[in-house]
């Protein structure tokens, strides 16, 4: 999947990011169960950081992109830094879970 949007700085801002899961990139929320359940884009998977490592393990194609967010973008951004040291390429940080909901489009 071409994805067309090169973050300047390693991380998108809220429209790019909701134009990546409109064209149907994976998200994964990277927070924990407990901040999950208190809220979460809808079409996020919720992998705590703490479980990242089993859960990439169990996906067969690296070549599929994913957008991560958490709470604040720090733990997005390890969270990428994860999967590309394990050789998934198209890894973007979404940054901030409220941020987005913000950047919602109507």
């Amino acid at each position: 999947m071409q994805t067309n949007v090169t973050p300047q700085d390693g991380r998108l801002n809220p429209e790019q990011c909701h134009e990546m899961i409109a064209k149907g990139v994976r998200v994964l929320d990277v927070r924990s169960a407990a901040e999950y359940a208190e809220g979460h884009l809808p079409q996020a998977l919720n992998v705590p950081l703490d479980t990242l490592d089993t859960w990439l393990k169990q996906q067969p194609n690296k070549q599929e992109p994913f957008v991560l967010y958490c709470g604040a973008g720090m733990r997005a951004q390890k969270g990428c830094d994860i999967l590309r040291a394990n050789g998934f390429d198209c890894v973007l940080n979404g940054g901030a879970f409220k941020e987005l909901v913000c950047g919602q489009p109507e």
